[in-house]
């Protein structure tokens, strides 16, 4: 019988493991230019500033709808990742602004999940934060979701930035009161 706790998280047995500072908490943000990116880089922006040491791998993946590799869809893909390096850039400038955080800007083609999980390797961090729109039922199985894809197939903690909305629901009149 083994004395670990099953509870405990298993540790990376490598001497080149972790490879960020001591003491950082390196956080993967994944956006996309709507809402739901607007929703995780600022809670994930809340989480870098709360820990000082917290460095930002802000990410946006353009999904490869073809892998042909004619010379027409490499240029369109060419086109489409510099659009979206720039779009990156300018949609995070106006949200990060004059805040002291460490950002990193990373644009990649690929499958979203897998290129998330890539990055969340190469860059060893610790969180990933994601944005859904919070469909439910048939509305997300018909257009799939990303964030219900990575919390399913996740290899570090991953935070989901739900936009906040409690319509529909009344407060508990006498909510329990604070235990010693």
């Amino acid at each position: 019988m083994s004395n670990m706790d099953p509870l405990d998280l298993p540790q990376v047995n490598r001497p080149d493991w972790p490879r960020h500072a001591p003491g950082a908490y390196p956080i993967l943000v994944c956006v996309q230019f709507d809402e739901t990116g607007h929703n995780a880089l600022t809670l994930a922006m809340r989480f870098a500033e709360a820990h000082k040491h917290a460095p930002l791998q802000v990410a946006h993946v353009v999904p490869d709808t073809n892998t042909s590799g004619r010379a027409a869809i490499s240029a369109r893909h060419t086109d489409e990742l510099e659009a979206a390096t720039k779009q990156l850039g300018e949609f995070v400038a106006a949200r990060v602004g004059e805040r002291p955080i460490d950002v990193t800007l990373h644009v990649r083609m690929g499958d979203v999940v897998e290129t998330v999980f890539q990055l969340a390797l190469d860059y060893d961090v610790e969180l990933i934060v994601v944005g859904t729109h919070g469909r439910t039922g048939v509305r997300r199985l018909a257009l799939g979701s990303v964030a219900q894809k990575l919390v399913e197939a996740a290899r570090c903690p991953v935070l989901v930035a739900a936009p906040r909305d409690f319509s529909g629901m009344e407060q508990t009149l006498k909510p329990d009161p604070p235990m010693p």
